[in-house]
């Protein structure tokens, strides 16, 4: 799985924002992942994800609860996601955060 950091000002230490794509079950995916920051400017210790691929566009939330990622359960969620899929998106947050 490669990723792309997104960067902002040298000078500031920014929330973590990166880009990624990867194959499973032979569909290709491209996904957006950025550090949530709350309206105080706070980082909340969540994801928010947009994913694409041939089978559509999904919008969710990644929240990590005892060291296991899963979807949030906003509203406005698009789709099902499958937790094979969350686990990937989450291994690659550990990768990247590193």
């Amino acid at each position: 799985m490669d990723f792309q950091l997104v960067a902002g000002r040298p000078d500031t230490i920014d929330p973590l924002v990166f880009i990624t794509t990867f194959e499973h079950n032979n569909v290709f995916y491209k996904a957006a992942l950025a550090e949530t920051i709350s309206w105080e400017g706070l980082l909340t210790g969540t994801y928010d994800v947009l994913l694409q691929s041939a089978k559509g566009t999904q919008r969710l939330t990644l929240v990590k609860e005892a060291g296991h990622w899963r979807a949030g359960e906003e509203v406005e969620q698009i789709g099902v996601i499958r937790q094979d899929i969350v686990d990937l998106l989450g291994e690659a947050i550990g990768k990247v955060s590193k």
